[in-house]
């Protein structure tokens, strides 16, 4: 008599049970050791105490915690971390945010959009969003500038990241998408601003708490933008400027965008010291957030508001 099947969840179906990519499981039992599924001739098979630490982690990970660390506690400690405020974000390693970007810059350079994007990929299976933007994407970005400055990188090669980071953003908004959004931004940039880096970390810090975060993407006309707003009913539409003199050339749109849209629609304007008044608009309606940083005390504002 033959031995019976071993009784277990493939590794497919509990990617599916706890909204963790595959990609992300194999990650934490090879790199963590978050859990050691057992195996069949069909691959790695999970009991259900091991779906349940799973979710927990995958809990722990979206509330700000790094999978280095709670992987190393038990059940039971990660369900009182949870039941408390979040403690804040632990960093990367110096060591290790040296070295973390240096096989996706490789990829880049050699136009590998697979394994840029496959990089990327296991870096946002590991780490928190906000750890995610803070210590890969703005690295990233800030370095792929400086290289197309000085000749290093080519447009193309710039193209590429744009295109990178919208997949990443795309993967986070169906990993973190709310069944019932209670807040709705849009970010978009205006006509002839042309680097959405900004904005692409906005919307990605936005999905990761739960905010409904609609891409436009940059170089938008202002009568589109108008257009979308007033279809949409936003509680906030949020303007990246790369520089202040693109804000002063861009205050009579600013104006006419705020004279437009849903009297309830908040104006967000990102950018680095790109605070300035706006004629006929109410400084009230207008938020300016100089960092990243900025945007957690609106998104938490919003989200109290309209619960």
């Amino acid at each position: 008599m033959s031995d019976p099947p071993p009784v277990g969840y493939p590794i497919r179906a509990v990617s599916k049970l706890t909204g963790l990519s595959i990609d992300a499981l194999r990650a934490w039992e090879r790199r963590y050791h978050a859990v050691v599924p057992g195996r069949s001739s069909r691959g790695r098979l999970y009991d259900a105490a091991q779906v349940r630490r799973l979710m927990l982690l995958r809990d722990a990970t979206r509330s700000g915690h790094s999978i280095g660390y709670v992987s190393k506690l038990d059940d039971a400690q990660i369900e009182a971390m949870l039941a408390t405020p979040a403690a804040a974000l632990t960093p990367l390693d110096a060591a290790t945010e040296q070295t973390v970007l240096k096989p996706v810059l490789a990829a880049i350079e050699n136009y590998d959009y697979a394994a840029a994007n496959g990089e990327l990929g296991v870096l946002a299976s590991l780490l928190p969003v906000p750890e995610l933007v803070a210590r890969v994407v703005q690295p990233l970005m800030e370095l792929v500038g400086k290289r197309w400055y000085n000749g290093t990188l080519t447009v193309a090669q710039e193209h590429m990241v744009s295109a990178l980071l919208r997949n990443l953003l795309g993967g986070l908004v169906r990993l973190y998408r709310p069944r019932e959004p209670r807040v709705r931004l849009i970010f978009a940039t205006p006509a002839t601003e042309l680097h959405e880096f900004g904005i692409l970390c906005g919307a990605m810090l936005a999905v990761s708490v739960g905010v409904e975060a609609i891409y436009l993407g940059p170089n938008l006309p202002t009568p589109e933008i108008v257009s979308i707003a007033d279809r949409l009913k936003p509680h906030a539409l949020v303007l990246g400027i790369a520089a202040p003199a693109y804000l002063a050339d861009w205050k009579g749109s600013v104006a006419f965008i705020a004279a437009h849209i849903p009297p309830s629609t908040e104006i967000w304007i990102g950018g680095r010291d790109v605070q300035t008044a706006i004629p006929g608009t109410s400084p009230d309606r207008i938020a300016f957030l100089p960092d990243f940083e900025s945007m957690q005390p609106h998104f938490t504002r919003l989200l109290e508001a309209f619960r």
